[in-house]
């Protein structure tokens, strides 16, 4: 029974694979945009069945995030996250906000005047946020996300 305990424990300790507990996706995966020029750029996250991610605003609780790593060819603006659910959770008597369905992170980037045209900038960064059930949440996920950006 002890030996179960402590596996039970270690599992719950153990960092995730990156996407165990919801899928996440880049869009476009490639983008083309001109010096001086603003870009939009987006991140899907789908949550698995019965999986919720806490949003931005949840006390106590890792949001998901979104950074970005700062380059001199680019300039980021903050990212915009989707209106959230309120899940009531029932053992603490409190209500928290969460994505249960999949959700899009959109978030703006304008590339630097100083680009060269015919050159390519990588927008790269993590994304990061801590999945749950209704019993358990594991451990928290960073999943690398990137933009090739073709300039025009």
């Amino acid at each position: 029974m002890r030996n179960v305990l402590i596996a039970a424990l270690l599992a719950q300790l153990t960092p995730a694979p990156a996407n165990r507990h919801a899928t996440v996706t880049v869009a476009p995966a490639e983008v083309g945009g001109k010096p001086g020029g603003k870009l939009a750029l987006f991140v899907d996250i789908t949550p698995k069945p019965g999986i919720h991610v806490y949003a931005p605003g949840a006390k106590d609780y890792i949001a998901v995030s979104l950074k970005l790593a700062p380059r001199p060819d680019f300039k980021t603006g903050r990212a915009a996250f989707p209106k959230s659910e309120d899940m009531f959770f029932e053992p603490l008597n409190e209500h928290v906000p969460v994505y249960q369905k999949p959700f899009r992170i959109t978030q703006d980037v304008t590339l630097a005047k100083s680009v060269a045209a015919g050159s390519t900038v990588t927008v790269a960064g993590t994304l990061s946020f801590q999945a749950c059930d209704d019993k358990v949440c594991y451990a928290p996920e960073s999943v690398p996300v990137s933009w090739s950006v073709l300039v025009k």
